[in-house]
């Protein structure tokens, strides 16, 4: 009798196993947690004899359905939990787990060990056709200026896994263009340097423990030193950003956990940490209003969404160079580079250390070619 119950009883995980995703598909028993991150979900495809003969149709179902099928989002929470527990590795591919679960992307350790240095002789060409640019827009009365952006892996290198720890080079795209910049006159912002200095001294968190980019705290003060330096190039009086007040939280909010949300586990990994939240306030009464264009990677996405409309007449983004975003909503084409470099005061170039390897994005050889067609 007692081995019949057991049995009986050991049965009963095997039924919830087979017969749980088929209910929750069908009756929604429950609210599932939803995967975060970036992932592309599969196509349904409808039955018909052309794609059942050439097998089409059960190839791309059981893809469809091994995505789709109920409380998938929970057993790969559960499976990726088991495997953080045991071994404290990602599936998230791009994810770094570092000391005291300090959260990385890999890119950002290549460009601090220089490991993908690009050489010097792409990074003289590409600081000579921005400067070229540069003196192009100015003699049009257009503002351009790159800023070099901080990264997670030299900002926090002490927390950086042993495993993904290199020699280090003895150049870095990242010093070698800096040391370019200041022999060819460029406009340029060194946050990374500056972030540094404050590592220390911050009263606030400038990176978080599980986000890939700088705190909101950091986007929040990278905007404003931004906003002067235009101000002081340009001789306009643009619209100041005053700090209200901030707000602080335990629980990280908005991309301050980013990483974290990629790695899809069941418990959350920011322990403790104290994270600032600026509230801030514009007066535009008697101030200049000058159009921005930005060509940048995703950390310029909360200055876009956020705090830069507030300070900017027209604030647009072209997306590495590639998408093209504007905050009021007008369209825009690579076709129509140079038409849309005139339309704005200032243009920016941002770049992280992430990023840095792929600079400029193809963005300054193209408005060169444009503007040399079209003289």
């Amino acid at each position: 009798m007692k081995n019949i119950s057991v049995k009986n009883l050991l049965l009963v995980p095997f039924f919830v196993l087979l017969w749980g995703p088929i209910l929750q598909d069908n009756l929604h028993i429950f609210k599932g947690g939803e995967l975060k991150g970036s992932y592309t979900l599969p196509s349904d495809i409808t039955f018909d004899f052309k794609n059942w003969f050439d097998g089409s149709y059960p190839e791309k179902k059981g893809e469809f359905l091994s995505y789709c099928f109920g409380i998938r989002p929970d057993f790969v929470r559960i499976y990726n939990q088991l495997k953080f527990w045991t071994f404290k590795t990602s599936v998230n591919e791009n994810v770094v787990i570092g000391k005291e679960n300090y959260l990385y992307e890999q890119n950002y350790i290549n460009e601090y060990y220089g490991t993908n240095y690009v050489g010097e002789e792409k990074i003289n060409n590409d600081i000579h056709d921005l400067k070229e640019l540069q003196d192009t827009l100015a003699a049009r009365g257009i503002l351009l200026y790159t800023v070099f952006a901080p990264g997670k892996g030299s900002f926090y290198p002490e927390f950086i896994p042993e495993s993904a720890r290199k020699p280090m080079q003895p150049n870095t795209n990242y010093s070698s263009y800096i040391s370019a910049c200041k022999k060819s006159g460029i406009n340029f912002l060194d946050f990374r340097t500056w972030f540094l200095a404050m590592k220390d001294t911050s009263r606030y968190r400038l990176f978080p423990r599980c986000g890939v980019h700088w705190s909101l705290y950091g986007d929040y003060l990278a905007l404003d030193s931004m906003v002067h330096y235009v101000e002081a190039k340009t001789g306009k009086n643009l619209p100041d950003l005053k700090l209200d007040s901030v707000q602080l939280s335990n629980i990280p909010r908005s991309r301050d956990y980013d990483a974290g949300e990629g790695l899809n586990l069941i418990t959350p990994l920011y322990g403790n940490d104290t994270l600032a939240y600026p509230c801030y306030s514009v007066d535009w009464k008697e101030h200049d209003q000058m159009a921005s264009l930005t060509i940048a990677d995703s950390y310029y996405f909360i200055m876009y969404g956020i705090t830069a409309p507030v300070v900017f007449r027209e604030v647009d983004f072209w997306y590495y160079f590639n998408e093209w975003w504007s905050y009021y909503g007008h369209k825009s084409t690579k076709g129509e580079i140079k038409d849309e470099i005139l339309k704005h005061q200032v243009v920016c170039l941002m770049f992280t250390d992430a990023s840095l390897s792929a600079f400029p994005f193809g963005f300054l050889q193209a408005s060169l070619k444009a503007f040399k067609n079209n003289k």
